[in-house]
């Protein structure tokens, strides 16, 4: 369909600055959901707000795609923020999630990956559903509605700060806190699709990925919290949302470690 349609409404708000990192003005934050659940039907050219399910449906199908090319995490982490950010300033059209969701790939593939995807192999995922045109067209709208502020802190550079920190004090020998951080990616990219995660700070959702891989390796120093600077009551609030979502979605995360990590780790956590 024409994207004049799909993008016909825009709210004349500009995004806050916070808007990069985390939803202003959501719903509290609800239970973690199984990867790939709540799967809605599809009503085309019907303009909706987006959905927790919609929007979980999307990422599902989407963080797969980038492990298909071979991206960086990093690249996923800003495809998801920009994703989250237009949808903040902009509907869309249920039947235009897909076409949003690989062009904020593409835009975040162009920062961070030295050979990003090409627009034909994004359009060949979407089996023929949008024209070459139609994603340039929104990768303009994107960009025009982001005013070009494309930077953000991810989820994937505090994994790597935390773990840096963690050696350099001490705290952890090298090879233990690598492996800490291979698991809390796998978490952390559990968490990229469920809705109930968007309130947390990226530094916030890195530590406690972190501490909750800890747990899982029975690391036998594990992860100093205080680390980061958070809240108490805000970094426990974040473990207990993450060990469910680990347990609701176990299998899935075996799936994305290598055979050495998921030998060691165990997927019921102690809450120690």
């Amino acid at each position: 369909m024409p994207l004049g349609k799909s993008f016909s409404r825009a709210h004349s708000r500009a995004p806050q600055l916070d808007s990069a990192f985390t939803w202003p003005n959501r719903r509290p934050a609800s239970t973690p959901t199984q990867r790939g659940a709540g799967k809605s039907r599809r009503q085309p050219g019907a303009v909706a707000q987006v959905t927790a399910e919609s929007r979980c449906k999307l990422l599902s199908w989407l963080i797969p795609v980038h492990r298909q090319f071979g991206l960086s995490f990093e690249s996923l982490c800003l495809a998801v923020n920009t994703l989250d950010r237009f949808l903040i300033t902009t509907p869309v059209a249920a039947d235009c999630f897909q076409l949003l969701g690989v062009t904020s790939l593409l835009i975040a593939c162009k920062q961070v990956e030295v050979h990003p995807p090409r627009v034909k192999q994004l359009l060949s995922l979407c089996c023929g559903a949008f024209s070459r045109q139609q994603l340039c067209n929104l990768e303009c709208i994107v960009l025009h509605k982001l005013h070009f502020s494309l930077g953000a802190p991810t989820i994937s550079f505090f994994l790597e700060h935390f773990t840096h920190a963690r050696v350099e004090a001490g705290q952890a020998e090298v090879s233990e806190a690598l492996e800490a951080q291979a698991l809390a990616r796998g978490v952390a990219e559990l968490s990229l699709a469920d809705y109930a995660f968007t309130s947390y700070t990226p530094s916030l959702l890195a530590i406690c990925c972190l501490a909750l891989a800890d747990r899982m390796l029975q690391l036998p120093r594990p992860m100093d919290l205080r680390l980061g600077g958070h809240p108490e009551a805000a970094l426990q609030d974040c473990l207990g949302k993450l060990q469910l979502l680990v347990a609701i979605n176990g299998t899935s995360l075996t799936h994305m470690l290598p055979l050495q990590i998921r030998e060691k780790c165990s997927l019921s956590p102690s809450s120690k």
